[in-house]
């Protein structure tokens, strides 16, 4: 099970628009349209629904061919199975829950019909509603209604679009888990378009990166969060600590990069070579705080670096802490960090704590060129 996407489309607006022009292929599961606001995840989402028209190029669902500009076709929406959560819902204001759910459905007996809603109706726990209206339905309530409707024609292929968006931290982590369960138990692929961090990682078997139409990035999880392609992605997925450096040497595929006022050891992959410009960059989160007089492994204490705090935000679970380092630039800081409270706490850390840290060798990354800050 597969989703291909290959088009262009122009998106001419009197605010200027831009050219879509998205290339990716997802295989079976979650997989998240992740980016900016107007970076084309939403108007994507529309030309795979049959609603917006490529103005050339091909897309794909398990094989089954919706648009193909070479070959003239291009299915109507009504043909592709397609099941479409909106962020506004779209539930008819009229019609009861067992009314919005049955209302994709055609071509069923009676009996048929009924057993497909009473289905979502016990599948997203709203036995219950079944007379309600939506104006007398939960946030949460009727969002599922929204998921119940697009589910019950048994579609090829699931497009949400920041569906959580309105809902609060508690209805939204319970929907992120009625989310993961759908896909397990129905093994339909799902699209969805988010821009909350969080949500990406949790939800995302694979991640699409979006900016100004084009895909940056199309990889797992782990791929697009702790091996960012560029500058750019990283910046997206919440990589704060990007540097500029120069490769020194590189010996069994580890470099030594000089930076401003330190050095570090990483990995060094095809395509860099000694005496380069480098960009490179490691997650807040896996920059370590080395505890006085802890006996250090290979991995930790290749890059050991001093430094002093200068910044602690407590965030509840975790504090963010902003280092600068003794022999630093000349920034307010060098380095951010996401340590969970209980360290923080039993490190006894606070402005003005001078600190070790480590850049564990294999968290840090290097970036490829060619990505602007335009």
């Amino acid at each position: 099970m597969s989703v291909f996407v290959d088009i262009d489309k122009n998106l001419a607006s009197p605010s200027g628009g831009f050219q879509l022009a998205p290339k990716f292929e997802t295989g079976k599961g979650m997989t998240v349209f992740f980016g900016p606001s107007a970076s084309g995840k939403t108007s994507t989402l529309k030309c795979i629904a049959g609603l917006l028209r490529p103005d050339s190029g091909v897309i794909k669902v398990n094989d089954k061919v919706f648009f193909d500009s070479a070959c003239l076709v291009d299915l109507p929406a009504r043909k592709r199975r397609v099941g479409y959560v909106l962020q506004d819902l779209a539930l008819f204001p009229h019609l009861s829950v067992v009314g919005n759910i049955a209302y994709g459905l055609r071509g069923l007996t009676l009996w048929a019909r009924r057993s497909r809603v009473d289905e979502m109706l016990e599948l997203m726990r709203l036995k219950g509603t079944a007379d309600c209206r939506p104006a007398q339905l939960s946030g949460g309530q009727r969002q599922r209604v929204a998921l119940a409707r697009a589910l019950v024609i048994r579609p090829e292929i699931l497009l949400l679009d920041e569906p959580f968006t309105a809902l609060d931290t508690a209805v939204r982590e319970k929907l992120r888990a009625d989310i993961a369960n759908i896909q397990s138990s129905h093994n339909v692929p799902m699209l969805l378009v988010t821009h909350d961090l969080e949500e990406a990682f949790e939800l995302g078997e694979r991640l699409v990166v979006f900016d100004k139409g084009r895909v940056l990035q199309v990889g797992s999880r782990d791929e697009v969060f702790y091996r960012p392609r560029n500058k750019t992605v990283a910046r997206f997925v919440g990589t704060k600590n990007i540097f500029s450096g120069k490769l020194l040497k590189v010996e069994n595929g580890w470099g030594t990069v000089a930076a401003d006022g330190f050095e570090v050891v990483c990995p060094v992959t095809n395509g860099f070579s000694a005496g380069s410009p480098v960009e490179f960059c490691i997650r807040p989160e896996e920059v370590m705080v080395v505890r006085p007089g802890r006996e250090l492994g290979p991995e930790i204490e290749a890059n050991i670096l001093q430094g002093r705090v200068v910044e602690a935000s407590h965030l509840g679970a975790s504090f963010v802490t902003k280092v600068k380092l003794s022999r630093g630039s000349k920034r307010d800081y060098d380095f951010t960090i996401k340590l969970p409270s209980h360290a923080f706490n039993r490190l006894r850390l606070g402005v003005g704590s001078d600190v070790s840290i480590s850049l564990k060798k294999n968290a840090l990354h290097l970036l490829e060129a060619g990505e602007t800050d335009d």
